[in-house]
């Protein structure tokens, strides 16, 4: 089945997709059609027009004609008789209208993502029963059939061209939004946008006229009510909260997508002084928050020292505020220790007296915690240009912090500055240096305990290439040993294997 695209320059960068789909009798009215895109074509160098015209009667349906309806942003359904008695084209609409349905009570999903725009042809009554009954289709915006003297179509072909500009204008309006954590490990991200702040001058933005937007949040179950109110594109998640985040967004095919760092020895078990050993821990209380990569380190610790669960006094905080934690930890001289990571974790031996340290820390336990980011599958399809420009991005990123040993007290200037100008000028300049220092210290000490992943990482741990399944940095292997061992309950459902998870195809194709 031919794609016939719209002819375009080769030095384009398109990444806003329409699609075009009729039945093989209406050729003659989408060329019609067509010409009335010229200009559009022209005044949005990012936007993409295909069509597929001969798709044969009875046949299967093209590879290439699936994938690209599942990337389009926008897609054209030119309605006729011949449209709906097609069963190939019927079953295509019915797979486009299945993918909106699903997202019908979300409305940014509506708003802001893909866009479905009926044209009949001709009168064609009944049309909307033939898929309302079935899909809610009650909000697309649908163009009423065209009137048969040529010379009458002018104002309907007005309207579909001011629709298609709108949604390309609200398309190209759009922000990534992308939820992280407070961790230095994300820092490439940062680096790359030039702080939190939404920022013009990136390559993402001179070439696909996207902004990004990031959020810290450390609360997993709110980032996930977020993502699934299309609040969020992207979020980042440990590999051992996985299996958890996953299955609670599971209508929304989410997919594992890039490892942005390993801890080395940023979590870790804090301790008062009277604490010598692991094994000093029985019988003691432990403060941590539940629900975190702190909750899994202390359980790999304790079960690695041979001490059961029933042997300490675990005291889980959910949905606790970090700082708040470790005041608490600091004051309270009955409890014993505390797991956090930095650079909380730094804060609270600074401000301890010299009677909190750290027991141990995750560079004694090396490749268990990995921080990635994940989105869902339609998201993929239909921006996966600007994620492979970010990657690319990001991994450039993390080459200067490898290969130029100014660039991390560089990077750290960075994101202090990010932090400190919002400040309000009322505060004296003297607490504004003071709190410069000390966030210079904190995230310059975090850095030295963070292992950043470049490209090489990715492709281990995501098993791409030569890469053979068991090394160390095994992805697939690390996150199968916490869903069995930590969400039994879940390690036989479809949804959360590995190879339904993960995907590759971004990280592939660089």
């Amino acid at each position: 089945m031919p794609i016939q695209p719209i002819p375009e320059t080769q030095d384009r960068s398109t990444n806003i997709h329409i699609a075009v789909l009729y039945a093989r009798a209406d050729q003659e009215a989408w060329e019609e059609l067509e010409k009335q895109f010229t200009s559009i074509n022209a005044r949005y160098p990012n936007v993409h027009i295909w069509t597929a015209t001969d798709i044969d009667i009875g046949g299967s349906v093209d590879r290439q004609l699936k994938d690209e309806l599942k990337r389009a942003d926008i897609t054209l359904l030119l309605f006729s008789p011949e449209f709906v008695n097609d069963d190939i084209v019927d079953e295509e609409v019915r797979d486009l209208l299945t993918t909106y349905a699903r997202f019908s009570d979300s409305d940014a999903y509506r708003k802001e993502e893909r866009f479905i725009m009926p044209i009949l042809l001709n009168h064609l009554y009944g049309w909307d029963d033939i898929y309302d009954q079935h899909f809610d289709i009650e909000n697309l915006r649908v163009f009423d059939k065209l009137p048969e003297a040529r010379e009458s179509r002018g104002k309907v072909y007005e309207s579909i061209a001011q629709s298609l500009e709108e949604y390309i204008a609200r398309i190209n309006a759009k922000s990534v939004q992308i939820a992280l954590p407070t961790w230095i490990g994300f820092i490439p991200s940062i680096m790359y946008n030039g702080g939190f702040a939404r920022n013009e001058n990136t390559p993402l933005f001179q070439k696909y006229r996207r902004e990004v937007h990031f959020e810290l949040n450390d609360h997993l179950d709110q980032l996930c009510d977020d993502f699934k109110a299309g609040q969020i594109d992207m979020m980042w998640c440990t590999i051992d909260r996985l299996p958890y985040v996953a299955d609670k967004i599971k209508e929304w095919s989410p997919k594992v997508f890039y490892q942005a760092s390993w801890s080395n020895g940023a979590d870790a078990i804090l301790s008062r002084s009277r604490i010598k050993t692991v094994a000093d821990l029985r019988g003691k209380r432990i403060l941590y928050p539940q629900d975190s990569p702190s909750h899994t380190f202390l359980k790999y610790v304790l079960q690695e020292h041979g001490i059961r669960p029933e042997e300490v006094e675990a005291i889980p905080q959910k949905h606790t505020d970090l700082d708040l934690l470790t005041k608490r930890f600091i004051k309270d001289d009955t409890l014993d220790a505390l797991v956090l990571w930095s650079p909380f974790v730094e804060a609270c031996i600074a401000e301890g007296c010299g009677d909190i340290k750290v027991l141990t820390d995750s560079s004694d336990y090396p490749n268990l915690i990995a921080d990635v980011l994940l989105t869902s599958e339609e998201y993929i399809n239909l921006n996966r240009e600007e994620i492979t420009e970010l990657l690319k991005g990001w991994f450039r990123e993390v080459d200067h912090f490898l290969n130029d040993e100014f660039y991390p007290q560089k990077a750290v200037g960075v994101l202090v500055n990010a932090i400190i100008k919002p400040l309000p000028s009322i505060i004296p300049s003297s607490i504004r240096g003071s709190l410069e220092d000390a966030l210079n210290n904190y995230f310059q000490t975090s850095l030295n305990k963070v292992h950043l992943c470049d490209l090489a990482d990715n492709r281990r741990f995501f098993g791409i290439g030569h890469h053979e399944k068991g090394n160390a940095q095994d992805g697939e292997a690390l996150y199968t040993q916490f869903l069995k061992r930590q969400y039994p309950h879940l390690a036989d459902a479809a949804h959360l294997q590995w190879d339904v998870l993960s995907d590759t195809s971004l990280l592939s194709a660089l």
